[in-house]
């Protein structure tokens, strides 16, 4: 869990069958994708897609960024792509062992990536640019929206790490084998360097109000399931009318927020990502 892979080509659309393409960068997977589909429609097989992935299994979720070099079909020959242009940290990195995995000396790397500010701190699930152009001028730093999409999908792929963990009301924030729905958001948050309260009700007071038409991918949804009118569960809103949450019955899983059940006990949305 927590991939992120690129691919060349254009979104697949749910319930369909993935359409060819020849120029994208990215792709965020959607309900009913498959690895498959993915494959088909970007050109290579599936054991191509798994190897540079290092993928062992098919498991994808909704709101993955995908990233990869691709090899692309023009006109029966081979012409390779070279797109790898991005490293998600992973534990036991430092800037230094990049640089030298991508061939770059470690001030190259650093020119690449100007947000970085201490040299000596990088965290699980950072995007780091390994190839492009350098960033010489306040004109080529990235953009408000574009660092609030990286904080979201950062938060989403720590969060999707945890897939499958039990639920435990009251569980220890120390922990990561067991959550409920609040300690579950705080990790995963604190993954962009955002500091949440403890409770979903503390949590709900956070951040800016944002109603349920304008959501964003990294938003906490909020509800009340107990029909009393006071805010018991929270989750962070995943795109496509998704949530990542801790939930009593499936522990961290995905959700439709508005399906019949967590629909009618929406209460509020909130935006702490800035």
């Amino acid at each position: 869990m927590g991939q992120a892979i690129r691919v060349s080509g254009q979104a697949i659309s749910t319930g369909t069958n993935a359409s060819k393409s020849n120029s994208s960068d990215t792709y965020t997977v959607k309900p009913g994708d498959t690895l498959g589909q993915i494959a088909k429609a970007k050109n290579m097989t599936l054991q191509q897609l798994k190897s540079v992935n290092r993928l062992s299994g098919s498991l994808i979720f909704p709101g993955q960024v995908l990233k990869i070099t691709t090899t692309a079909i023009n006109n029966g020959n081979n012409v390779n792509k070279q797109a790898v242009e991005k490293h998600v940290v992973k534990l036991g990195d430092s800037l230094s062992s990049i640089a030298k995995k991508y061939n770059l000396s470690l001030n190259a790397l650093l020119k690449l990536n100007p947000a970085i500010t201490n040299s000596n701190r990088i965290k699980i699930g950072q995007t780091i640019n390994v190839s492009g152009k350098t960033a010489s001028s306040a004109a080529n730093k990235p953009s408000i929206s574009t660092t609030k999409s990286a904080k979201a999908n950062q938060v989403l792929t720590t969060g999707a790490k945890y897939m499958g963990a039990k639920y435990v009301y009251g569980a220890s924030t120390s922990r990561t084998d067991v959550f409920d729905c609040s300690s579950f958001t705080l990790k995963a948050f604190q993954a962009a360097g955002i500091s949440l309260p403890r409770t979903s009700l503390a949590q709900s007071r956070a951040g800016a109000s944002v109603s349920s038409n304008n959501l964003q991918k990294g938003d906490l949804v909020f509800f009340d399931t107990n029909g009393d009118g006071v805010i018991n569960h929270v989750g962070i809103y995943a795109g496509n009318g998704q949530m990542l949450n801790a939930s009593t019955s499936n522990g961290v899983s995905y959700a439709n927020i508005n399906s019949s059940y967590w629909g009618p006990r929406f209460i509020k949305a909130v935006r702490v990502l800035n």
